[in-house]
């Protein structure tokens, strides 16, 4: 008889843990900890159950459901409801938005009546088997604070202009590209800052040797158009011109050399070596300082009425001012076409 009860007590205990196992064990997660009104919150209930939710679904681990709760839509919306499957474990995970602040108590379900049709079939079992496989659903009750308690604000705060206009995303990323070529070309200058201070003063300095040029060949080409100088005056001028141009291309003191020492003054400036891209252009230089200075100071001397005339005389011949303005005219284009080489040769 004691024999008898102390197996019936076994069975009892075996038959109630497994009951407990099917029915009893849950648990229930909410992420996150903490449900705001308006904020997505998931919902993950874990059971254990005999019952095959998944009865022909042996390659899936997990399915999709019904909304468990129709009707509700004013306290929350269910954006997705799934059933997971690990063994004898199962996991509902419903993901809803709350709509009201407090507590939301979840009515009971039965888990098989949302199960859609397509996805599981209840398979034919005993009518004890059967009744457990209309498995209740009671989630356990979840609190939703108002956004209040989150932020701290009870006040509504005026609209905030978007950071990005729509359409301006290129615009922005244009923008940053520049910015960063910018950095890159600006860093460069830094680290070769000496170098392009150099090639800048040797641009300025070109650019002034361009323009001290062109005054002079415009100076030049007026006092060839003047009628109303004796060739006194005209030599006089283009004397005056030649010699500025000169100083300021040379950096020398043309104004201050005689007619006979210019030649001279180009063998300084190249050091006693005047190079062959420039020497006919001094040769030309020096016969007209010396031509306009026997018009200039032997005009009615013993010297200017030897004979013959026509190369002894103080006057200007016929054409001769254009052939003399000629001279300096191809000299100027000389020393600025010229100027790169000559600079290799450390001339000038």
């Amino acid at each position: 008889m004691k024999k008898l009860f102390l197996f019936v007590l076994l069975c009892f205990s075996i038959f109630s843990y497994s009951f407990s196992q099917d029915t009893d064990e849950v648990a229930q997660v909410v992420l996150p900890i903490y449900v705001y009104v308006g904020d997505q919150a998931e919902i993950r209930y874990t059971f254990r159950s005999a019952v095959d939710f998944f009865s022909g679904k042996d390659s899936v681990d997990h399915i999709q459901i019904q909304n468990p709760y129709q009707g509700l839509e004013d306290k929350f919306s269910v954006i997705k409801s799934e059933l997971y499957r690990d063994g004898m474990e199962y996991t509902l995970r419903i993901v809803i938005v709350p709509w009201t602040v407090g507590t939301i108590n979840f009515p009971s379900f039965n888990l098989n009546d949302v199960i859609e049709s397509n996805n599981a079939v209840v398979p034919e079992q005993s009518s004890e088997l059967s009744e457990k496989a209309l498995f209740s659903v009671s989630l356990f009750p979840i609190s939703v604070k108002s956004i209040v308690e989150k932020t701290g604000q009870n006040q509504i705060m005026p609209p905030v202009p978007p950071l990005f206009l729509p359409g301006t995303t290129y615009i922005i990323f244009f923008v940053l590209v520049c910015s960063l070529v910018f950095l890159i070309f600006f860093f460069r200058f830094l680290f070769n800052f000496n170098s392009f201070r150099q090639k800048w003063k040797m641009y300025l300095k070109r650019r002034a040797f361009k323009k001290n040029a062109e005054d002079t060949i415009k100076k030049i080409k007026k006092l060839l158009k003047s009628t109303k100088l004796t060739d006194i005056e005209f030599c006089s001028a283009l004397q005056s011109v030649t010699r500025n141009y000169l100083e300021f291309r040379f950096d020398y003191r043309f104004t201050a050399v005689s007619s006979s020492g210019i030649k001279k003054a180009f063998e300084e400036i190249c050091a006693n070596d005047i190079p062959n891209v420039i020497a006919l252009s001094v040769e030309d230089i020096v016969t007209m300082f010396v031509r306009t200075d026997y018009i200039r100071y032997a005009h009615d001397s013993i010297d200017s009425q030897l004979y013959p005339p026509a190369e002894h005389q103080a006057a200007l011949l016929k054409h001769e001012r254009k052939s003399l303005t000629e001279l300096v005219l191809k000299a100027i284009e000389c020393f600025e076409k010229d100027q790169e080489q000559l600079e290799e040769e450390n001339v000038y």
